[in-house]
């Protein structure tokens, strides 16, 4: 997995991009950590649950920083599956065994504050179908319609359809600020 997660196909938008060789972990850490807790939110973590993935996924990337072309778009990429991979293990049936943990609670931001707003975009965002809500997460966070069929490997068509049926879905339930973007 690791190979494959080194060399994204392509970067994601501007909003959001870390360049390459622009390689300061911690500085990284810092700016990209909030918007990763957000984005895997999105997907429909709570905000513990968010942060740990976003964490994960630095531990993850530390030790091969240097060969992440990509960095904001591996980052998401694998948060989202240690996210994934989480609910799996709480759905399924008996114990698992306890795997070591390199996770350091003291770096997991824990005050993620959400206005009103944020709180009802991210409930609507859960109720969604599973790839409409992977769709606008990939959206909110500034990546293209391009970048979003690459990283989530279906058509640019596919794309476009669900985040058209998202955004009706989501301007349904939040009339009151006009909906979603």
């Amino acid at each position: 997995m690791a190979d494959d997660m080194s060399r994204p196909r392509t970067g994601p938008a501007t909003r959001v991009r870390t360049d390459p060789g622009t390689h300061d972990f911690q500085d990284a850490y810092r700016r990209e950590m909030p918007l990763l807790t957000r984005f895997v939110m999105k997907h429909g973590a709570d905000p513990q649950e968010a942060a740990d993935a976003a964490h994960e996924a630095f531990t993850t990337a530390y030790p091969q920083w240097d060969g992440i072309r990509f960095p904001a778009r591996w980052l998401r990429t694998v948060a989202v599956r240690v996210y994934f991979r989480a609910k799996l293990r709480e759905e399924l049936p008996g114990e698992l065994p306890e795997l070591p943990t390199t996770r350091a609670r003291s770096y997991v931001p824990t005050d993620i504050q959400l206005s009103d707003q944020e709180r009802e975009v991210y409930t609507a965002l859960v109720a969604l179908p599973s790839r409409q809500r992977q769709v606008m997460a990939w959206h909110y966070d500034g990546y293209t319609v391009a970048e979003i069929a690459e990283e989530l490997e279906i058509t640019k068509e596919s794309v476009r359809q669900n985040l058209c049926r998202a955004r009706a879905t989501l301007k349904a339930r939040l009339p009151r600020r006009g909906g979603a973007r």
